[in-house]
């Protein structure tokens, strides 16, 4: 018996238990004509029953009654379909038809509706929430990042310097001694200052101490402090020294290499009990100091050179961080220079800006001053041009020492004309560039002239 003549048999009974159901449901033809709808499914549509039988859904979409129709797509697919369809009311509904078929066309639809209003309402508060948590993630990275910035310039994208980020961060939570190394001016005090502030000490102390700055006649007294009167020019009252002074905190020994010999005897000691006695001093005190030690001397070497002590090397390179040179993370030069610069400006209240000749040419410096060195270098061509645009030129001058000096361009000739003195300047700037860049084009470019005003120097110059 072909479905459709079953319902249309026994058409009171099946409405009587549809309507039963708290889930609304339709069932139409197989062209679409609605033939039963249950009272769940008429309750929001604005439409009684008897004015919904007999009519096709495509009829019903004509009118706007529905703004979609799984029975149509079902018509169209001869499967299952499911939409989810949006109420007058403001709710959502989720419509699934499913076909019933006689002798391969398709006899009945029957549809199901299930209001999914809540569930809507839900995920669009779950996705409320997912937006507010990543704004919220957002402005911690920010203000993350912005604390980084102030205490220590973290500015990377070298995946070495990364991991060293990492490391610092994750050692910062354990009280262990460090030991940073690295040429002079990589930034070992960056990294120290990060191990500090993720460190349980963060509240504590920092105190910074180069070793190497401090006289040697001077170096025990400022490390231990002293008593008052324990010697010619000691203050009445005493003076604390630095492991005191870092009590509870970290101590950061930069170049401790520099340490004689006998100061590293002590500050063995120092780190084995934990006890200062101050100079004059009766007493000892206890301490509770963290280490972090930096230099940029192989210490292996000086160990078996008997320049440092071995017993101390290894109190020392507990956790060892190797910092690499700038030339060893070029891709960070532009990043850095770009930071600097913003710096300068806002210090000096500027509006410079770098061209991009400009850090190439940086980028392939080879920076023996490493981040410093790159420091300097940016704040002086920052200062040192009234043009807005730090130039290629500049860079090549600045890095090189090679600014000229004006009796460069006079000589020794006392009737000279600025025009005279101006072209002298300018031939011996052409000539430089044209050999470095090999052709007239990519001269032009890196003065930011046009090739006819190139070539027309070099004819007047001969060059």
């Amino acid at each position: 018996m072909k479905y459709s003549t079953f319902l249309k048999d026994n058409y009171d009974i099946v409405l009587d238990i549809i309507d039963k159901m708290r889930t609304g449901i339709w069932i139409t033809d197989g062209t679409g004509e609605v033939i039963i709808v249950n009272s769940e499914s008429v309750k929001t549509g604005g439409l009684t029953r008897e004015e919904v039988i007999g009519r096709n859904m495509s009829e019903l979409l004509d009118m706007g009654y529905i703004t979609e129709s799984a029975v149509m797509k079902t018509i169209g697919s001869h499967r299952e379909e499911c939409i989810v369809e949006e109420l007058g009311a403001g709710g959502h509904c989720m419509t699934t038809s499913v076909p019933l078929f006689w002798k391969g066309s398709i006899d009945l639809i029957i549809c199901v509706e299930r209001n999914i209003s809540e569930v809507e309402r839900l995920k669009t508060l779950l996705g409320q929430q997912v937006e507010k948590k990543n704004k919220l993630q957002k402005e911690l990275l920010r203000f993350k990042n912005q604390k980084d910035d102030l205490s220590g310039q973290f500015i990377t994208k070298n995946i070495n310097m990364l991991h060293i980020r990492e490391l610092a961060e994750n050692i910062g939570k354990i009280d262990v001694t460090v030991m940073i190394m690295g040429e002079s001016g990589t930034g070992k005090e960056v990294i120290a200052d990060l191990i500090h502030k993720n460190s349980s000490r963060a509240e504590a102390p920092f105190v910074k101490v180069n070793c190497a700055a401090i006289p040697e006649t001077l170096i025990e007294s400022e490390f231990f402090g002293y008593e008052g009167g324990a010697f010619t020019g000691a203050g009445k009252g005493g003076k604390m020294g630095l492991f005191e002074l870092a009590d509870g905190g970290t101590l950061f020994l930069d170049e401790v290499g520099e340490l004689s010999v006998q100061m590293q005897s002590k500050l063995l000691r120092v780190i084995q009990d934990k006890e200062v006695r101050r100079v004059g001093g009766e007493k000892s005190v206890h301490i509770d100091i963290r280490i972090i030690a930096a230099t940029n001397r192989d210490l292996k070497r000086e160990v078996e050179e008997g320049r440092f002590r071995n017993d101390l090397y290894y109190r020392l390179f507990v956790v060892p961080v190797n910092i690499p040179s700038l030339r060893e993370r070029k891709e960070d030069i532009e990043l850095l220079a770009r930071h600097f610069l913003d710096i300068f400006n806002s210090e000096y209240n500027l509006r410079k800006t770098i061209s991009d000749d400009a850090v190439k040419v940086m980028e392939s410096y080879n920076w023996p001053g490493n981040v410093r060195e790159l420091r300097n270098v940016v704040e002086r061509l920052s200062v040192s041009t009234a043009r807005s645009e730090i130039s290629a030129i500049q860079v090549e001058f600045c890095l090189n020492n090679k600014a000229p000096a004006v009796s460069d361009y006079i000589g020794t000739e006392s009737d000279l004309y600025l025009e005279d003195i101006v072209g002298r300047y300018e031939k011996q700037v052409i000539s430089k560039i044209l050999e470095e860049c090999g052709t007239i084009t990519a001269t032009a470019r890196m003065l930011h002239v046009d090739k006819s005003t190139i070539s027309r120097k070099i004819k007047k110059y001969g060059l």
